[in-house]
């Protein structure tokens, strides 16, 4: 669906069917605050509450309090089957329970680092193993032509199992902890954290990168959202921004950072190309 007026606003028909109004998930800790669907101003990230992931596009919104979730966590399953914990079913939990229930497990089963009483959860009632919404949504696999042109790269549970030794990431090239979740391919003998893949399962996995927007007082030339890949400082303010949003001309290596890029959205000289 596109809008009438010709301001390059698009939906997929299943966004567009999506409820306006929801009543309050399990996850919302606040009984009878409604959810309102809203759409991320421009450029501006809004905080998930549920994942605690930045998003771009939709999201529910309490008309209460300060709770948001993106439309992906407002339809979680309440039972999920897993294959890193394939004995029995986990629930979702949120984070306050799992702290009240479960108070000698505190971390998360894929060893991500985060503490599983600080974000919901999927946990089993039968033991005491929890993972992160976030964790238990990735992927079983996926493919990457860049680091593996002849193998998918599966999720590894542990990679210790029959392969004794030391794991490095090989693309920020740290230590990993074996018993860690890791995107692992034995053949190539190839690691990565799934964090490390910002835009596919990481901090910016739910923003859409890859529009263009011109900014005729700052560039001559479209200026196409992304991560900083190609350069570390921001043509106006000076400051390091690698890996972090921005907005970047491929033709000459112009970049600007995104509060730069809003300062001007708000200024009115920055709008989407056509």
């Amino acid at each position: 669906m596109s809008c009438s007026s010709g301001c390059n606003y698009n939906l997929h028909m299943e966004c567009f069917h999506l409820p306006p109004r929801l009543p309050s998930i399990r996850l919302h800790h606040q009984p009878g605050h409604d959810l309102i669907l809203e759409s991320s101003d421009k450029l501006g990230f809004d905080y998930c509450h549920v994942c605690a992931f930045t998003s771009s596009g939709l999201y529910y919104a309490c008309i209460g309090c300060k709770f948001k979730a993106d439309i992906k966590c407002t339809s979680l399953p309440d039972t999920i089957y897993h294959t890193a914990h394939p004995q029995h079913p986990l629930n979702l939990v949120s984070h306050n329970d799992v702290h009240q229930k479960q108070r000698h497990q505190y971390y998360c089963g894929a060893n991500c680092g985060g503490r599983s009483s600080s974000f919901d959860c999927y946990a089993c009632s039968s033991c005491e193993f929890i993972v992160h919404i976030r964790c238990a949504m990735l992927p079983a696999s996926f493919t990457s032509c860049r680091w593996d042109k002849h193998h998918p790269l599966p999720l590894t549970y542990n990679a210790n199992l029959n392969h004794p030794g030391e794991f490095y990431c090989d693309k920020c090239e740290r230590e990993m902890n074996p018993k860690s979740w890791m995107y692992h391919c034995r053949h190539c003998d190839i690691s990565f954290h799934p964090r490390c893949f910002k835009t596919r399962f990481g901090w910016y996995s739910n923003i859409r990168f890859g529009k263009e927007y011109v900014n005729a007082a700052a560039h001559p030339h479209p200026l196409v959202s992304q991560l900083l890949t190609t350069k570390r400082r921001c043509n106006l303010c000076r400051n390091d921004r690698y890996e972090l949003p921005g907005f970047h001309c491929e033709s000459c290596n112009f970049f600007i950072c995104r509060d730069c890029g809003k300062k001007m959205i708000g200024d009115g000289d920055m709008k989407a190309a056509d």
